[in-house]
C-alpha cells in the first residue's frame, strides 16, 4: 500500500512534469514528449487521476503535448469537444 506522502509527492511531480512540458514545447518538442510519458507512468504507478486540463493537454496515442492551433484542432460537435492530434491523427472526444 502506498504511503500518503508518496502519493502527494507523486501528484506534485506529475503536475511539475506537465508544466515543464508546456514551457519547453516550442523549443524542444521531443523532451516535452518524454516529460508527458514520464508523468503518465508515474500517474499509472501510483494510480493517480489526471485533471481534465491535463487529460486534454496530451495525445493519448503518441504522448505529444497538444498546443491548440499549433499541433491540434479543437471542434465542438453534438455536445462533445473533439480534440484531434495533427501529429498522429488520433481523435479524442470529451463531453461538455
Amino acid at each position: 500500500m502506498k504511503n500518503q506522502s508518496h502519493l502527494d509527492l507523486a501528484h506534485e511531480r506529475v503536475s511539475t512534469l506537465f508544466e515543464h512540458a508546456a514551457e519547453i514545447f516550442n523549443e524542444y518538442p521531443e523532451i516535452s514528449r518524454r516529460n508527458i510519458t514520464s508523468a503518465r507512468k508515474i500517474a499509472m504507478k501510483y494510480r493517480l487521476r489526471l485533471t481534465k486540463e491535463q487529460k486534454m493537454s496530451f495525445c493519448k496515442s503518441c504522448n505529444t503535448y497538444l498546443k491548440k492551433g499549433v499541433n491540434s484542432t479543437v471542434r465542438l460537435q453534438h455536445g462533445k469537444i473533439v480534440l484531434t492530434c495533427k501529429e498522429c491523427g488520433f481523435i479524442r472526444r470529451f463531453v461538455y
